[in-house]
């Protein structure tokens, strides 16, 4: 079947992943490149490749995904860069048939240490606990997009999600661990959430600690109630929670313990 693409107004004659641009079908990861592939770059790899599987997406091999991002790292001259990688679909724009194809979009900026700690808002609307798309990180990111344009129009950092049943899910762009008489808490993935990288790595180095950790479904009063809190990813590492709405948060030596062994295994130090 020939398609016909205009863009602006004029025929659009090169191959575009109209898939990925119609339906959010696509996949992507961001990191910190710090010189070299981050620590723990598999990780990244596995997750999209898990996610291509799911969708259908025909995946490149790892090492061309490695490639492209060098490459562009060499062409920007940024040693300390912020690197988003997307996997974009190719094929029919009817939106039930599986992808024909793919194609990698690399971008590359500056990295700049984030704010800390954060202010935090509850979003407005839930998330659906039963949601097969929440445990993808895929390109569909609207609600993403509006949870944390909501919280920044109010004065916040981030936006932080509770589910259907009125439970802790994640923040916008990161997952949330809170601290309570020495055990570590982060909501279930059954809750409704992206098993980040980062959350994965903190849960290991916690148990090495000698930390108890309980992955849990729990409101949001657990987390007010908690002796510090904090989001993570791969971007900013941990970073301690001081407000959830106009609530202050404690804080707690047990996070500065739990943040320095995570800075030091990234070698951010």
């Amino acid at each position: 079947m020939k398609e016909y693409i205009f863009l602006d107004g004029e025929p659009f004659k090169e191959r575009f992943p109209l898939r990925s641009l119609f339906y959010g079908e696509g996949l992507f990861e961001t990191l910190r490149w710090k010189g070299e592939p981050p620590i723990f770059w598999h990780k990244h790899i596995e997750r999209m490749k898990k996610g291509a599987g799911v969708l259908g997406i025909p995946f490149p091999k790892e090492e061309v995904i490695e490639e492209r991002i060098e490459n562009a790292i060499l062409e920007s001259e940024i040693p300390d860069a912020y690197v988003k990688v997307c996997l974009l679909s190719q094929g029919s724009p009817i939106f039930y048939e599986f992808p024909e194809g793919s194609s990698l979009l690399v971008t590359v900026r500056e990295y700049k240490p984030p704010i800390e700690p954060v202010k935090a808002h509850v979003s407005s609307f839930r998330r659906s606990s039963t949601s097969p798309i929440l445990k993808l990180k895929s390109l569909n990111y609207l609600g993403n997009v509006l949870a944390r344009r909501e919280a920044r129009g109010l004065g916040f950092d981030e936006a932080i999600f509770l589910n259907d049943k009125v439970e802790l899910t994640e923040a916008s762009v990161s997952n949330i661990f809170w601290l309570k008489d020495g055990i570590l808490f982060t909501p279930s993935v059954d809750c409704g959430l992206l098993p980040g990288v980062i959350r994965g790595v903190v849960i290991e180095l916690a148990r090495e600690m000698g930390m108890e950790v309980m992955e849990c479904r729990h409101n949001l009063d657990t987390l007010l109630s908690s002796d510090a809190s904090f989001i993570t990813n791969s971007l900013i590492g941990a970073i301690a929670i001081s407000y959830v709405n106009d609530f202050r948060l404690s804080d707690s030596k047990d996070f500065e313990r739990i943040r320095t062994a995570l800075i030091d295994g990234l070698g951010w130090a």
